[in-house]
């Protein structure tokens, strides 16, 4: 039994990176069978009930029925992206009567909202759950632009904060912001608020930027708490916070920049990423360590930056990277070959006494 939400979200995250990679011709054709296994498998966790025990403590035995937008919402992101990968509908109807009847709640919901967890209200679940909607529609030939523009109009109104970003959290009957904008929450939405209004999104981006965004010579990203915040806030959905700096944040923004064509940022973002994973021929050590320790999951980490990186760019404007790469991507890459220089002189040295060794015998 799941006892969190970590194995369906990195479920949801691997198919929606195989929908981008594969669905829109990014990936070789045609899918590999490991590939279409993961699929396979990951749409299975998805659907399994027990992945939903986690919630079933809290909302009880109607979990499917009522608020419960987190959860949802991924069971719609999933159902949605194996069925354009696969072209299978095997969870068509199940996910056509959560698209019906979650789109129906928030239609009706005060300022559209409702809770992820009972008393827990988190916007940013909820525009994705209405970009879920949006995806899910897609399959039957219905819109949810009403939705859609409803929720838009209510991050730029109730939920709008001081630094003109949605919040962090709110309550979802009255409306009133119980935390303000944050990195981790504010970079994961920008990711499919693009899917929704792609001028917001660019807007609620400049906002990001000129109180979030924190660019050095040697380091770039985004904070978790605004400028002039607390340096050292972290807590779960935030990762680690190192010199104020969000590894959720900026991981999470790495997406949300390429969604409105800022590789100015994405792609310094990547490279820092890249540099920081501690890359191998086995894979990225770091994200699968901080995996391990958050979700007991290895790959929760690399699947989360890899549906990150492959998010969509839009065609009709960007503002390319010229440089320069920051120093941190400089230094570490200079570690590594050292690292592997020191490792392969010690090979050498072991080879050459084992040589001596036999040729004075």
């Amino acid at each position: 039994m799941a006892g969190t939400e970590w194995p369906i979200f990195g479920s949801a995250f691997l198919l929606l990176t195989a929908e981008e990679l594969f669905a829109n011709g990014k990936g070789a054709e045609p899918m590999k069978p490991n590939v279409a296994e993961a699929v396979k498998k990951a749409a299975q966790v998805v659907a399994d009930p027990a992945t939903g025990s986690w919630v079933r403590r809290k909302w009880g035995e109607d979990y499917l029925k009522r608020e419960n937008v987190f959860y949802r919402m991924l069971l719609l992101m999933g159902f949605a992206a194996c069925e354009r990968l696969t072209n299978d509908r095997q969870y068509h109807a199940f996910m056509s009567e959560q698209m019906r009847s979650l789109a129906e709640e928030l239609q009706k919901a005060p300022f559209h909202l409702r809770d992820d967890y009972p008393g827990e209200c988190y916007p940013s679940d909820v525009l994705w759950a209405v970009a879920a909607l949006q995806r899910a529609g897609r399959l039957e030939g219905v819109r949810h632009d009403a939705l859609a523009t409803g929720i838009v109009t209510v991050f730029n109104g109730a939920l709008r904060t001081p630094h003109g970003l949605p919040a962090f959290q709110a309550n979802s009957r009255s409306g009133a912001i119980i935390q303000g904008a944050r990195g981790c929450n504010t970079s994961g939405l920008l990711i499919m608020a693009a899917e929704l209004d792609p001028q917001a999104a660019r807007q609620w981006y400049d906002a990001h930027v000129r109180h979030f965004w924190d660019g050095g010579k040697w380091i770039v990203g985004f904070r978790e708490m605004p400028k002039g915040g607390d340096d050292s806030f972290m807590d779960v959905d935030s990762g680690p916070v190192v010199g104020g700096l969000g590894s959720v944040a900026s991981a999470f923004g790495i997406g949300a920049a390429r969604v409105v064509g800022r590789f100015d940022h994405a792609a310094p973002l990547t490279m820092e990423v890249v540099a920081l994973s501690w890359p191998t021929p086995f894979g990225l050590v770091t994200p699968g360590i901080l995996g391990s320790l958050a979700a007991d999951g290895w790959c929760l980490g690399e699947i989360a930056l890899l549906f990150s990186m492959s998010r969509p760019a839009p065609a009709d404007v960007s503002v390319p990277f010229t440089g320069p790469v920051p120093r941190l991507v400089w230094a570490l890459a200079a570690a590594y070959v050292m690292l592997g220089l020191l490792l392969i002189a010690g090979q050498a040295q072991r080879w050459l006494r084992w040589v001596r060794r036999r040729t004075a015998g």
